[in-house]
């Protein structure tokens, strides 16, 4: 083990610590941080979903048998602002745009097949000089551009740019990375610091932020060559608790800033803009080199290989990621995509890669599965204790059961942030998510906005 490396274990955190006295343990992101990034290569079919975002998908405006050159758009609608073009990740021939099932919804949408022609990555776009171009212009490079949230709510980002345009004070940068089988974010601050610094920059530029906080879980000294950079940036670090839920963006700002982001409003309403450091990235990419966000970093986990990072282009078939890595996706029982927490498990291997997708873990038959036994309430009130959102899981449930729509009104279930604390404390093995996002949908009264 490397000097750097071993004086990062040794003071890296190694629980989250919950609310109620929980822990969550981060054996994994431990294992994977010091894995340095590998480069996954195109499948020779390539799956890309025109909708990868929060919004609608846009209009696909290529067609069966068009050539596309990396980083083409394949979709587009400047009329509806959450919604984002999608690029192609490779050079190569349209063999299909169909319905296909889509990661996020699980239901098919719009999907481009592309059959690839090899693995060049000469960029679609021309550079920016930032110093040239107008803030409006660099927001709508990133839009066009395809950026997204990349901390996995893949809000689009320049629509959060424009609405925190002059009218905070604040920008966040949520260096946090909650999930605790993902590392791929603590692997870039230390692979790409000055990229990801000249990100942080531009969008504070573009915002007119005075104040920039970068809000991290690491401790003094675990990343000195980042740390140096931030400083002679003037950029504050902000060293937050060891906390899974503090994460979210507006438990984020609360836990930095000490304001209290109402569940009706965004932290915007209260002078800030929160920001991932994959985001960042990829902001500066797009502006600098002229590179559209095609691909991301993920971290992978299995019990057999470990942890390890990853660059997966988008449309990337899970399978490619598997045979990449020497692995079989027919030995495991379950995959999950996204974060062990609350991420998706799918059953398909094809199922391509996305923008959200910041983790895949896969586990065999043997090993324990976490709803496999599932029983009935005993009220034991560990859901309520551990929830960061202070609402009673349990009784939302038990009120969506029963039909009572204005006791689960009552009982604000859209102030839940989806964050899986409550199914991995149960006891009783019950699966709250599904049940929790259904009450939300349930109840008009929500008026959440998850960005």
């Amino acid at each position: 083990m490397a000097k750097n490396d071993k004086m990062r274990k040794d003071r890296i955190q190694k629980k989250f610590k919950e609310e109620g006295g929980f822990e969550i343990d981060l054996d994994i992101k431990i294992k994977a941080i010091d894995d340095e990034f590998s480069e996954v290569p195109p499948a020779d079919e390539m799956r890309v979903p025109l909708r990868q975002q929060v919004g609608s998908a846009g209009d696909p405006i290529v067609e069966e048998g068009q050539q596309v050159k990396y980083g083409q758009k394949l979709s587009e609608d400047e009329d509806d602002a959450l919604t984002v073009p999608v690029h192609s990740p490779v050079n190569g021939t349209v063999k299909e745009v169909m319905r296909y099932e889509n990661p996020l919804s699980g239901a098919p949408e719009p999907t481009v097949i592309i059959e690839t022609k090899d693995e060049e990555r000469e960029p679609y776009y021309d550079p920016m000089d930032p110093d040239k171009v107008s803030r409006d212009e660099m927001i709508e490079r990133v839009r066009e551009t395809g950026i997204v949230g990349q901390g996995g709510a893949v809000f689009p980002t320049h629509a959060k740019l424009k609405d925190a345009k002059d009218r905070v004070s604040h920008l966040i940068i949520n260096a946090k990375e909650s999930d605790p089988n993902v590392a791929c974010d603590a692997r870039l601050m230390i692979e790409e610091p000055e990229v990801m610094v000249d990100g942080i920059k531009l969008m504070a530029a573009m915002i007119g932020a005075d104040n920039v906080i970068f809000a991290t879980r690491t401790t003094e000294g675990e990343m000195p060559k980042l740390e140096k950079i931030l400083k002679r940036e003037g950029i504050e670090i902000a060293r937050i608790r060891p906390n899974y839920s503090v994460g979210y963006g507006r438990l984020l700002v609360t836990e930095v800033l000490g304001k209290e982001v109402p569940d009706d409003k965004n932290p915007t309403d209260v002078g800030a803009l929160v920001q991932n450091v994959l985001t960042a990235y990829a902001v500066s990419k797009a502006i600098r080199d002229g590179e559209p966000l095609i691909d991301r970093g993920l971290t992978y986990y299995s019990k057999d290989v470990g942890g390890k990072n990853l660059w997966v282009r988008q449309g990337t078939p899970v399978s490619k990621v598997f045979e990449f890595l020497g692995e079989s996706p027919g030995k495991y029982e379950r995959v999950i995509l996204g974060s062990v927490m609350r991420g998706t498990w799918i059953s398909d291997p094809s199922i391509p890669i996305i923008k959200a997708h910041q983790g895949i873990i896969a586990y065999k038959e043997e090993e324990p599965h976490p709803y496999e036994d599932q029983t009935w309430c005993i009220r034991c009130g560990y859901c309520n204790d551990v929830c960061p959102v202070d609402i009673y899981p349990n009784l939302i449930i038990e009120a969506q059961d029963i039909g009572d729509t204005d006791w689960l009104q009552k009982l604000n279930p859209g102030a839940c942030i989806d964050c899986g604390l409550c199914a991995y404390v149960c006891p009783s093995h019950i699966n709250f998510r599904p049940k929790m996002k259904k009450a939300k949908s349930e109840t008009s009264k929500s008026k959440l906005k998850q960005i």
